[in-house]
């Protein structure tokens, strides 16, 4: 018996969607090879160059890592200061816009406006909230300084000393988390009423609940905000250029890793070795996004009970 084979009318029908579906997608391909892989591999090419903008290219070979990793003072110093940036403020947004999550959950009718009142410094552009907030942090004519006098507390240094530089930061980093708390209280509103229901019959409190069906169900999207705030704090930038023209705090306590590339860029000209900077930043970035989502399968828990 013959084998069935579908008409060529089918066949040529199928082929003309496939092929419609190619252009349709097209300019999102076409996009990510000419504003993202395109100029990765540029940057690549030329952290192997000695390029000063105004002279030439000169291929050096692997002499800008070289230097990275043996010569440079300052790489150290600002991988010092991202981890401790980047630790502080991964731990402060999670926990601070968790618990306000939770709390915006159970507020009743005022929800919404206290919603939109942590969801408004996510609006505002980041250089101007940065510049608002170091002059509030300023030792002698700040708000926050002036407010502490009412209240019999001595001037703090905040950004003007190497010992609180970062953790001023921190600060502002928490203020403009609005979006991660919305997240938060989008998933918290999945969670399932009559699971909770059913820890309050066995007796259990908040904190049963909380543990036992809150945190594991919203699990995937405690790691979603942990991964963003994450990258974000690896690549801050703003935060520290408006400390100043040098950049980097009183000395260089804050030098994020993300200026230091911009510091060698255009403040130097020295843009091959900016661009290797930037090539070590990736690795950086790739390896330990990596790794976090290696460790999501020990505590994320998706639908269906399979885990990360």
């Amino acid at each position: 018996m013959p084998a069935y084979s579908k008409p060529t009318s089918y066949k040529s029908h199928n082929r003309r969607r496939i092929w419609a579906g190619y252009l349709f997608i097209m300019p999102a391909i076409l996009g990510i090879f000419t504003f993202t892989l395109a100029p990765l591999l540029y940057s690549l090419y030329l952290s192997f160059t000695n390029w000063t903008v105004l002279a030439p290219k000169r291929w050096i070979g692997f002499a800008n890592y070289k230097k990275i990793f043996t010569e440079d003072f300052f790489f150290v110093k600002s991988l010092k200061a991202t981890a401790y940036y980047s630790i502080g403020s991964v731990i402060a947004i999670i926990l601070f816009c968790f618990i306000i999550a939770m709390l915006l959950n159970s507020a009743g009718r005022a929800k919404a406006f206290f919603r939109a009142a942590f969801y408004l410094p996510t609006v505002i552009p980041v250089l101007a909230g940065a510049i608002c907030w170091i002059w509030m942090f300023n030792v002698d004519f700040g708000i926050i300084n002036y407010a502490l006098g009412f209240l019999g507390i001595d001037k703090q240094t905040w950004v003007g000393a190497p010992s609180s530089v970062i953790p001023s930061l921190i600060i502002m980093a928490v203020w403009g988390a609005g979006n991660v708390i919305v997240i938060f209280m989008a998933g918290m509103q999945d969670v399932p009423r009559h699971l909770l229901e059913a820890v309050e019959i066995d007796g259990g409190g908040w904190w049963r609940k909380l543990r036992s069906v809150t945190i594991p169900l919203i699990s995937p999207v405690i790691f979603y905000n942990i991964i963003l705030a994450f990258i974000n704090s690896l690549t801050a930038f703003t935060q520290t250029y408006v400390l100043g023209r040098s950049g980097g705090g009183p000395n260089d306590s804050a030098l994020f890793y993300a200026f230091l590339i911009y510091r060698e860029a255009f403040t130097y000209q020295n843009m091959g070795y900016a661009c290797a900077l930037a090539m070590v930043l990736f690795v950086i970035v790739a390896f330990f996004t990596y790794l976090l989502f290696k460790l999501s399968a020990v505590w994320v828990h998706y639908e269906g009970g399979g885990k990360g």
